[in-house]
């Protein structure tokens, strides 16, 4: 037995990738226009979810352990407010800090 047990998949696909190139006419490189270049004024936009918190060197991550019933009061008021949790107590820690 010589080569792999994958080499005749490998052998077939081959030889259907050549027929294919053979019978499709090569694409003309006129036919492609060229993209419009960026200009400074056109940042580029990322793909996906913008960076959160967890990203930001400037938050770290802490576990706190709370009532579960305080906690659930807590998150139906926040709700209301459109307001997390963690700015919540970022803004209660701060107020503390300054006594």
């Amino acid at each position: 037995m010589t080569g792999s047990k994958f080499s005749g998949l490998r052998a077939m696909r081959e030889k259907r990738t050549q027929e294919a190139e053979a019978e499709a006419p090569a694409p003309s490189p006129t036919a492609v226009p060229a993209p419009p270049p960026l200009t400074p004024e056109e940042p580029r936009r990322r793909v996906g979810r913008p960076p959160g918190k967890r990203s930001d060197p400037n938050y770290q991550q802490v576990t706190v352990l709370l009532r579960a019933n305080t906690y659930l009061e807590v998150r139906k008021r926040l709700l209301d407010e459109r307001k997390e949790v963690s700015e919540l107590l970022n803004d209660l820690l701060d107020e503390w800090l300054k006594r």
